[in-house]
């Protein structure tokens, strides 16, 4: 087997590149000759002695606009680059002579059934030399594009990119919360330009509309505080990210590979005229990755002590399913039990290594200093935890953490309610 379709055609030999239909072998894929032209090959039907086959001559770029499926199968049809294509007619008997036919674009139009129009490619999987399938091409949908300011003369450095990166990321991931859903960013490549990093993320377009309307008011210099309370963005990550774009004195760019539309553009100035305002801002709310979700405090116990021990984390140690055990560790990590890298920390030393009724005392004092318990003891105007009302959970998220959906919050404050529940009676005042 290999992954030649035609040998010793009036075209050349024509080699299978990437397949995008499959019934019963390949009916809709690209070819490629000796010297690198380029063809579509459509399936349009048989007959009692012969295959019948569309071959079209395409671009480079009309066959990757194909794939990305940026036009559909209709268009790539009915509106050709050149004024002619090739019906190809193979006959089942290898004896046999194929033929090709040149077809105008009239006499093409009236040959065939058009599909109907919106029906896209159903994948890009490449036809190895072996004549086998490879794993399914995945395309970027989106690139981020990081340069160094025009003043600037220190070269941009991994560190300072990848934290820009990170801080986007949480951005995708506190807005699409926000929307209940879930996504994740894929890297796909990078590419030398100062730095880009094409990526995947398939819920992206939904965010778009927020994110352009973002870098409409960063153009006008409109009222941010506003806007964040409006479309209840994480102000904290998005302040991050602005702090990191000055940090690195860079400018930042989001780019659409659908539309070639830039999307969000964040320069250094622009960062710098709105940190003030976003810094104070994030001093006065809670972000939703500083509210807990794992509603037993001796479960989060458990989890510390298991890692203190280098036990492995899983379902017969803790009694929980992976989801789960990644709740409670990030509850660890709120009461500073488990440092950001996964350590135990020192303070989550002493609880592993203490009794219970300890346990308490030093988480009690943990959430108390916390950024969420503390923004909620000053929005009771308490003086501390002991004086905290449970039932004043969910009016606390409402009026302070706004990137969470109303449903995400009613869990959560679910989960302080059963915290202060727990803890209020081990605290004591120092």
């Amino acid at each position: 087997m290999s992954n030649i379709f035609l040998a010793d055609t009036l075209l050349g030999t024509l080699y299978i590149k990437n397949v995008y239909e499959f019934f019963e072998g390949p009916k809709l894929f690209s070819v490629t000759n000796e010297v690198d032209g380029l063809f579509v090959v459509y399936w349009i039907g048989d007959e009692e002695d012969f295959d019948k086959w569309i071959v079209l001559p395409i671009s480079k770029g009309r066959l990757e606009h194909l794939e990305r499926k940026r036009i559909d199968i209709n268009s790539l049809l009915m509106y050709q680059e050149q004024s002619f294509c090739f019906q190809l007619n193979i006959p089942y008997d290898d004896s046999q002579k194929h033929v090709f036919n040149r077809l105008n674009a009239d006499d093409f139009k009236s040959s065939i059934k058009f599909p109907k129009v919106g029906l896209y490619i159903s994948s890009v999987i490449p036809m190895l030399p072996t004549g086998k399938l490879g794993s399914s091409i995945e395309f970027s949908t989106h690139e981020i594009h990081v340069e160094k300011t025009a003043s600037s003369k220190e070269p941009l450095v991994l560190k300072g990119v990848s934290k820009l990166f990170e801080c986007f990321n949480d951005l995708y991931s506190s807005i699409m919360n926000s929307l209940d859903e879930k996504d994740i960013m894929r890297p796909v490549s990078g590419r030398p330009g100062s730095f880009v990093l094409s990526f995947q993320a398939d819920k992206m377009h939904q965010v778009e509309p927020l994110l352009k309307s973002l870098n409409e008011l960063i153009i006008s210099r409109g009222d941010i505080v506003s806007f964040i309370k409006r479309t209840k963005i994480d102000v904290q990550v998005l302040s991050a990210l602005f702090e990191n774009i000055i940090e690195t004195s860079s400018s930042f760019e989001l780019k659409s590979n659908t539309t070639d539309e830039l999307v969000l553009v964040v320069r250094k100035n622009d960062a710098e005229f709105y940190n003030g305002v976003l810094a104070k801002m994030s001093a006065q709310v809670v972000g939703g990755y500083q509210v807990p979700q794992a509603n037993l405090i001796d479960q989060v116990f458990k989890i510390v002590e298991l890692k203190w021990q280098d036990k492995h984390l899983n379902l017969i140690s803790t009694g929980l399913d992976d989801r789960h055990i990644l709740y409670y560790i990030h509850a660890a990590k709120i009461l500073g039990f488990i440092n950001s890298n996964g350590s135990v920390s020192a303070l989550g030393q002493q609880v592993a290594e203490s009794d219970h009724d300890k346990r308490l005392r030093i988480a009690a004092r943990s959430f108390e200093s916390s950024h969420c318990g503390w923004a909620w003891i000053t929005w009771s105007q308490a003086k501390n935890l002991s004086e905290l009302d449970p039932s004043t959970a969910e009016a606390f998220l409402l009026d302070k953490c706004l990137s969470l959906s109303v449903k995400t919050m009613q869990r959560r404050a679910s989960t302080l309610r059963k915290w202060v529940e727990a803890l209020k009676p081990s605290y004591q005042e120092q």
